[in-house]
């Protein structure tokens, strides 16, 4: 069991928290294994609530509180049988340790905790413990959670063990407001006196914030390469994914219609991956991504000799591949336009 909780411990710098939230309760179910010589019948039903705060800039990503609750507790000494309970107060820190994916994940825990026992028990007492333990959780919307939990709890005296092992539901409260991550314009270059447009892109000099952009290559009112970033949408692929859910074709429309006002264009899309896997293998899921919005277009109405694709695979993120959120803005198709 130590080895465990120090390889435990070990991987956690590793890892960070990337709730959508700031504060979560939990209620649990579950059972309570005690050691043998504590005198208790096993298992006994085990119910109990926990109250955690998200945690920023920390190593451990939440602290919570927590109750556990045990009715029908029986204690046998010498033959004799009482029946009482146990209410548990606890003290954790948790730390996230793995993603398996985005939506599901292990985590850690430490922490202390204090057993408050029925009066009419004999050879148990009230007395403090030390507890870890390890977690899966599954992320089934940005504010619910289903947790299964297995608790090592020591106790102080005698260094006897109670083995939990509950199933819970956290439910997410109070809603960080997460600022989108948006790439830094290039510096506006100063305005060339010999020429009002030095790079006949149509953007005058005093507002071209791009003033080398290379002939044929289609602008925005800033004189910088327009582009059109399919992000926060099904072309926003899920994980290891590139099917483009119909639920967001009609913004892939808003390529066509461009195309469509602009008949002499021709578009790039470009794929993109995040940092998840072998590179070698997420440049190919790049393509793959490309191919299938090009598909898409074509169902539009673009004809197929106006449509190029490539893929960047992982090379070129726009947020940080370190958090979920990241992750999901580099999954990405960019269309851009030429002449």
């Amino acid at each position: 069991m130590k080895k465990i909780a120090l390889a435990m411990v070990a991987a956690t710098a590793l890892f960070a928290s990337n709730s959508a939230y700031n504060y979560e309760v939990t209620p649990t179910i579950g059972g309570v294994h005690s050691e043998g010589n504590l005198g208790y019948k096993n298992d006994q039903v085990n119910v109990g609530i926990k109250a955690a705060r998200n945690l920023e800039g920390l190593f451990f990503d939440q602290f919570e509180l927590g109750v556990d609750y045990t009715h029908r507790l029986k204690e046998t000494v010498k033959g004799v049988t009482r029946t009482g309970h146990a209410t548990r107060y606890t003290a954790n820190l948790v730390k996230d340790i793995f993603d398996f994916t985005d939506n599901f994940g292990l985590y850690g825990l430490v922490g202390l905790g204090y057993e408050d026992l029925s009066s009419k028990f004999v050879d148990n007492e009230d007395g403090g413990f030390g507890q870890y333990g390890l977690g899966l959780k599954y992320q089934v919307t940005d504010v619910f959670t289903l947790k299964a939990e297995v608790r090592d709890a020591i106790k102080f005296e005698h260094a006897d063990h109670n083995l939990f092992y509950t199933l819970g539901f956290g439910i997410g409260l109070d809603a960080k407001n997460v600022a989108p991550v948006v790439a830094a314009a290039p510096a506006m270059a100063p305005a060339a006196p010999v020429s009002l447009d030095d790079d006949n892109d149509g953007v005058l000099n005093d507002v071209d914030k791009c003033p080398n952009t290379p002939a044929g290559v289609v602008v925005d009112e800033t004189g910088c390469e327009k582009v059109i970033v399919l992000r926060d949408l099904g072309v926003n692929f899920a994980f290891d994914s590139y099917a483009v859910s119909p639920t967001y074709a009609a913004e892939i429309k808003k390529v066509a219609d461009f195309m469509a006002e602009n008949p002499d264009y021709k578009v790039v899309l470009a794929g993109h991956t995040d940092s998840v896997g072998k590179e070698a293998y997420n440049q190919k899921l790049s393509e793959k991504r490309a191919n299938a919005v090009a598909k898409t277009l074509e169902g539009y109405g673009v004809s197929a000799d106006k449509i190029s694709t490539l893929g960047y695979g992982e090379l070129r993120p726009i947020a940080d591949n370190d958090t979920k959120e990241g992750r999901a803005q580099n999954r990405r198709v960019e269309a851009t336009f030429n002449k």
